[in-house]
């Protein structure tokens, strides 16, 4: 039986972690957004908004806050364990892995 090399190529690492960069940047501008709409809900009165109705969008927006707050440590763990690849991507650290 042959054996297969699935041990990822550097460009596939480096791939990887352009990857994982984009989808860091894109979970904290919807982290900023889910707390720009938690900031513009507390500045509605309460006229505007129904009380149920003020403590569902806080709840949604906190909780949608929280879990990019996660993605985006998760993402960093990510880059962290491609160890000398996660510079790659923005010009640093492609000719430093091996």
């Amino acid at each position: 039986m042959d054996t297969v090399d699935i041990t990822p190529t550097p460009e596939a690492c480096r791939q990887i972690a352009r990857l994982f960069k984009a989808q860091q940047a894109d979970a904290e501008a919807l982290a900023a957004r889910a707390a720009q709409a938690l900031d513009t809900l507390d500045a509605l009165d309460d006229a505007a908004l129904a009380p149920w109705g003020r403590a569902l969008l806080a709840a949604a927006f906190a909780a949608l806050h929280d879990a990019e707050r996660a993605r985006v440590r998760h993402m960093g763990d990510g880059l962290e364990a491609l160890g000398p690849y996660a510079g790659a991507g923005d010009g640093e650290g492609s000719n430093d892995a091996p």
